[in-house]
């Protein structure tokens, strides 16, 4: 390792160290003073520490940084009935959602795909990362879909990448627009698709009605799914608009949350 190197991972070190380990903001001015370093040096650390997603640049004079908050799929949001649902059925959810992603990705990947005439370069499950830093609190997508487009008319390469929030049947509701939308600042679409088994339909309509109307007011999609292995019973409920997210965002989502093997397939796609 350079002497350089060496140095970038002892401030880095040093600048965790120093932020408060409850996630509480810090201001950049305050915490350099405190650091006592030059401003040059401040913001190359915190900016490495920002690309690797384990701090989050906020508002405020001066600007502001947090630790930012790490979660892995255990440890996932559940929407619990109080005096209904017990730890077992919690569990059960955790695991039913764990069990949607690959038939969803190999669904996404294939007719979804053909249908929005799509071809990816990549579909990749991204919620299965443990306890690797992506970038805070709802940052991480169950499914992530890239692909590079051509038009005949328009000049230049266009990234599109779609994100996925995957919800079983005891997890639906509003909050998966919200995580969404986190995610959304990093892609150009963003769904959310709810597994709504047949038998449970009717139960669950008024619950996916509700995720439905305030995913419409955000340009969030919605998909229902009765089985996950078959297209045919996917429904679209809501289209995603598509939004065009900040470069420097999308550049970090894209370094952060998906393998070395799908980058290097970005990296030869845009040139």
């Amino acid at each position: 390792m350079s002497a350089t190197r060496a140095t970038l991972e002892s401030d880095k070190k040093m600048l965790l160290a120093a932020l408060p380990v409850d996630g509480g903001t810090v201001g950049n001015q305050g915490l350099r003073k405190s650091l006592r370093w030059s401003a040059k040096r401040y913001f190359a650390t915190r900016n490495a520490l920002a690309d690797e997603g384990l701090v989050v640049r906020g508002p405020g004079y001066g600007g502001t940084v947090r630790r930012a908050t790490i979660q892995s799929p255990a440890e996932r949001t559940v929407v619990v009935r109080p005096g209904v649902d017990d730890a077992a059925t919690i569990e059960a959810s955790i695991q039913n959602e764990l069990a949607l992603y690959e038939p969803i990705r190999t669904v996404i990947e294939n007719e979804w795909a053909q249908d929005h005439r799509a071809e990816p370069l990549a579909v990749e499950v991204t919620a299965l990362q443990g306890r690797r830093p992506t970038g805070g609190l709802w940052s991480r997508p169950d499914i992530v879909s890239v692909e590079v487009r051509t038009f005949a008319f328009i000049p230049g390469k266009h990234l599109e990448v779609s994100s996925f929030e995957v919800k079983a049947a005891h997890a639906i509701s509003i909050q998966a627009v919200y995580e969404a939308l986190a995610h959304r600042r990093s892609a150009t679409r963003s769904y959310v698709l709810l597994h709504v088994p047949v038998d449970q339909a009717p139960e669950l309509e008024q619950r996916v009605t509700d995720v439905a109307n305030a995913a419409r007011s955000h340009g969030i999609g919605v998909v229902t799914i009765a089985d996950p292995t078959r297209y045919e019973t996917w429904d679209e409920r809501v289209e995603a608009d598509r939004v065009v997210p900040h470069p420097e965002r999308l550049d970090t989502f894209i370094a952060v949350q998906l393998t070395e093997k799908t980058r290097m397939k970005i990296v030869r796609a845009v040139k």
